[in-house]
């Protein structure tokens, strides 16, 4: 019975340590990476030895400093992550070419705050005519003002039909902007 408890406590003890070789499966990280790892985990770690030693020729790492070895996973900005606020779509009653839209954006985009972004989508109706749904990350109360103004500035209201809205769900307006554009970007 003695013999049991002793075991149980040896194999606790060594399940507190791990090697290289043995992060790789909880990690999900390469040797090699692992190694870069080790470079910068060793010397923060190098005053506490009951942490992380080197016993014939292997390294044993404890498992609370376990978290230093995981993959460090930088979020990119791209218009996947950005927090879209709100949809605005117009289509005018007559064909206007798709320049005259992007510049339409462009003085919007002035009028909205500064650092305020706007991914759009120029498309074709079935009347063959040109027409704009953009997303932007500004707030439906200072879209709705800059909106207006820069378009009853060059359209009368029965001219052209606007639709500003909240978003609700980004997946299905994403998917909504790339059923069929024409030109697309961010500005």
């Amino acid at each position: 019975m003695k013999n049991s408890i002793v075991l149980t406590e040896r194999d606790s003890k060594k399940d507190k340590y791990y090697q290289l070789n043995q992060l790789m499966d909880i990690t999900g990280l390469s040797l090699r990476m692992l190694k870069y790892r080790m470079l910068k985990v060793k010397d923060k770690y190098k005053d506490f030895k009951e942490l992380l030693c080197r016993k014939s020729n292997k390294w044993q790492i404890h498992h609370s400093i376990i978290n230093e070895f995981m993959p460090i996973r930088k979020k990119a900005t791209t218009s996947n992550s950005i927090e879209w606020v709100c949809f605005v779509t117009w289509n005018t009653i007559e064909n206007y070419d798709m320049d005259c839209h992007v510049e339409l954006l462009k003085l919007i985009k002035e009028k909205l705050p500064l650092g305020t972004r706007i991914k759009y989508v120029i498309e074709k109706d079935k009347r063959d005519v040109n027409h704009v749904h953009f997303l932007t990350d500004a707030s439906i109360n200072e879209t709705i003002r800059c909106v207006n103004e820069v378009l009853n500035h060059y359209f009368n209201w029965y001219e052209i039909m606007t639709k500003i809205t909240e978003i609700n769900c980004l997946d299905s307006v994403q998917n909504y902007l790339a059923k069929a554009p024409v030109k697309s970007g961010e500005i």
